[in-house]
């Protein structure tokens, strides 16, 4: 009896015991042989009893139907249910490093290293990252870290399964309870990033040492060795597999917010590959371009702030856009009965050319004595002017003079104030700024040193006109170029000209530009890194482009019966060139000392009447306006602001391939795809890279516009990018 009840109550015990471990057994069961659960290093205890989870797996990990739960603070908690009716298994069968901290925003950051790195080299920037409350995913690249060794031969295989896995990744971390994923890259990393965000949700991304356009990129790389030389040939031998892995065709599909931090003397990659990476974001809510003089390295110290503040804060307006107020109804692509195109452009401006022209006032005409040193060269100067501005008058036009301190000083020294009277008139008065002549002979080194010869030129021509004056021409030869922009503790101008030249003097290359945009905060003092041609809606200082396509820069007729031809091609090619809905700018320049005094200044007073003349008809029609270049910057700030109220996108002002179609519709308006046969003439196409083909008779305007920054290209391949001339809604 007493045997029989023990091997009863054996059997219970037993039975009892398997009913404990058979769930246990069960879920081992489902993950299979090759997976196992992810197991937890050692917590991280961060300042006032924070915790933080961290997971570090080197297998893969399935995860299904489950209730996770993460402490906040004390008291609180989280529980997110991951429902097997609305998700798919995550698997990440790749190496990598999972942490959130206890104090979780709910966002969460992908870390992606740079090329030969691996995982572990983001240990600092992760660390920080989790005390402002982001959780934290770093992995090992394919055939990097604990995958292997990586070698030439595996690029193509790192960025295409790399990129792959940070969408699983995406997809991991929002099954995991994140509300929103943001990305950090870097190098390698960031080729790999630009390709996987076009099919990503990733709300914002900050691409360090960024790049896009690999053939260019390779063309510019001397190969370091056989393996190298090998894998560049065959990527540029098969066109179709470079795509699949160059952001150039991915980026232009991502839709989030994006930050680019680029080295300005990175060999390995070129700070214009950079700038093709930004042009290729066409489609980001918004995006930008910090530059760093540094070469190819970015460390933590260089780019953390700016992420964090791009991480946490909100949409912004710039000092430009603040003082500038439009209708509520401005922006929704209709123009109403109380609106037309200069108090609403983007509504009702339609098809038309704002013009300018720019009357250069130097130190002295030309020659000894300065204008504050002589009564009587000043007086006759100031004739000319005057009788200059009456022939703008007399056919509707306007002049936009630029004047140094000496003009300026002699017009309120010899009481003549005919700067005043002219502003009163309706023409503009800003500032020349002849910086440039003066930095070696004065000792201008820093930016403060070079505010400070402006800031003097420019309180001596605001006391001749009794106010601020707001455009400004030259003065650019700055390390930050937004301090003379509308800014705490800067100049306040809030227009910008008279770099054409310079530029063309720098580089060779014509001026192609027919819209104003908002300058970086870049130096301007080598004009050949053309940063500063990109368009930075956070900046502070919009420039106006004009002298459109041409190779001359001045009109004097003093010598000259042709003064004007050049002026007038190139007002031509703007009319030309003309796009609906935007604003299109262009202006011709001179100086005063080029319009003479006594007889020499009526010849060429005649040649400018004769030549208004000419314009006329297109000013009645108001085909050209003319304007000044600070009602020119008004209208545009109103332009950009009901753009930015509708869109919250940075406007693309340079095109970039479509991933899906040979053409695009490209401007700020919502963009549509459009084929050859149903494209509306008037549609202007722009090429990016190579020349004129057999087959492009239809398409090709050869205009360049816009892609100087595409020097030196393989001439193999054709691209084109259109800005639709439909109005938005159609």
């Amino acid at each position: 009896m007493k045997k029989t009840l023990a091997v009863i109550i054996a059997v219970l015990l037993i039975g009892l015991l398997f009913a404990a471990l058979y769930p246990s057994l069960m879920r081992g069961g489902e993950s299979g042989t090759t997976t196992s659960l992810p197991t937890k290093s050692k917590k991280f205890p961060p300042p006032k009893k924070t915790v933080t989870s961290t997971v570090h797996v080197t297998t893969s990990v399935t995860f299904t139907e489950k209730t996770k739960t993460v402490t906040t603070s004390p008291g609180t908690t989280i529980q997110n249910k991951v429902s097997p009716k609305t998700s798919e298994k995550i698997r990440l069968s790749f190496p990598y490093i999972y942490e959130k901290p206890a104090n979780w925003n709910g966002k969460c950051i992908i870390f992606v290293h740079g090329m030969g790195r691996d995982k572990s080299v983001w240990r600092r920037d992760m660390d920080e990252f989790k005390k402002y409350g982001y959780c934290v995913f770093a992995f090992d690249l394919p055939h990097h870290g604990e995958r292997g060794r990586y070698e030439p031969k595996y690029f193509y295989d790192v960025v295409k399964t790399g990129s792959e896995e940070i969408l699983l990744i995406e997809k991991f971390l929002r099954e995991d309870g994140a509300t929103e994923v943001y990305l950090i890259s870097r190098s390698l990393g960031s080729i790999v990033a630009g390709v996987a965000l076009g099919e990503s949700g990733i709300e914002k991304a900050t691409l360090l040492l960024a790049s896009a356009n690999l053939t260019y990129v390779f063309s510019n790389v001397e190969p370091k060795t056989e393996q190298e030389r090998e894998m560049i040939q065959e990527l540029l031998s098969d066109f179709n597999k470079l795509k699949e892995i160059d952001p150039l065709y991915r980026l232009p599909e991502y839709d989030g917010m994006i930050h680019f931090h680029c080295g300005k003397k990175d060999p390995l990659l070129p700070p214009k590959s950079c700038i093709m990476a930004y042009e290729a974001a066409s489609s980001a809510t918004e995006r930008k371009i910090i530059w760093h003089d540094l070469g190819h390295a970015m460390p933590f110290e260089e780019y953390f702030n700016d992420v964090l503040a791009f991480f946490e804060g909100t949409p912004r307006e710039s000092g430009l856009l603040a003082s500038i107020n439009i209708s509520d109804d401005c922006g929704d692509g209709i123009c109403g009965v109380d609106e037309d195109w200069r108090s609403c452009p983007y509504d009702c401006i339609g098809k038309r050319l704002l013009v300018a022209f720019q009357l250069h006032i130097e130190e002295s005409p030309g020659k000894a004595p300065y204008y504050n040193e002589s009564r009587e060269i000043f007086m006759k100067y100031a004739d000319t002017l005057d009788r200059l501005a009456e022939v703008f008058e007399k056919h509707g036009a306007k002049l936009s003079i630029q004047t140094e301190k000496q003009f300026a000083d002699a017009d309120v020294k010899f009481g003549r104030l005919i700067l005043r009277e002219l502003l009163e008139r309706g023409h503009g008065i800003g500032v020349q700024s002849h910086m440039g002549h003066h930095i070696s002979e004065l000792g201008l080194v820093t930016d403060e040193q070079k505010l400070e010869y402006t800031r003097a030129v420019k309180e001596v021509v605001a006391k001749a006109i009794g106010r601020e004056p707001t455009n400004i021409g030259g003065g650019f030869e700055m390390e930050n170029i937004g301090l003379l922009g509308v800014c705490d503790g800067c100049l306040g101008f809030i227009s910008m000209t008279a770099v054409e030249k310079p530029y063309f003097l720098k580089t060779g290359k014509t001026p192609t530009r027919l819209h104003p945009w908002i300058l970086p905060n870049v130096q301007m003092i080598d004009l050949k890194t053309e940063e500063w041609l990109i368009h930075d809606e956070y900046g502070s200082l919009v420039y106006i482009p004009g002298w459109y396509k041409s190779k001359s820069f001045e009109i004097d007729c003093r010598h000259d019966s042709r003064c004007f031809d050049a002026a007038t091609a190139s007002l031509q090619e703007a009319l030309k060139d003309l796009e609906e809905g935007m604003i299109n700018t262009w202006y011709a320049s001179s100086h005063l000392y080029q319009c003479g005094v006594d007889e020499e200044a009526e010849k060429v007073l005649n040649a400018y009447d004769e030549w208004l003349g000419k314009l006329k008809p297109l000013v009645k029609k108001e085909v050209i306006v003319f304007l000044t270049f600070d009602e020119i910057a008004e209208i545009y700030l109103k332009w950009e602001k009901a753009r930015q109220r509708l869109t919250g996108q940075v406007p693309p002002y340079s095109g970039s391939p479509s991933p899906t179609s040979d053409f695009t519709a490209y401007s700020d308006k919502p963009q549509r795809t459009v084929t050859e046969t149903t494209t509306k003439p008037g549609t202007t196409y722009i090429a990016t890279i190579g020349e004129r083909g057999q087959d492009d008779d239809i398409t090709w305007k050869d205009r360049n516009k816009d892609y100087n920054l595409y020097d030196n290209l393989t001439r193999d391949q054709h691209f084109y990018s259109n800005r639709d001339n439909q109005r938005r809604g159609s």
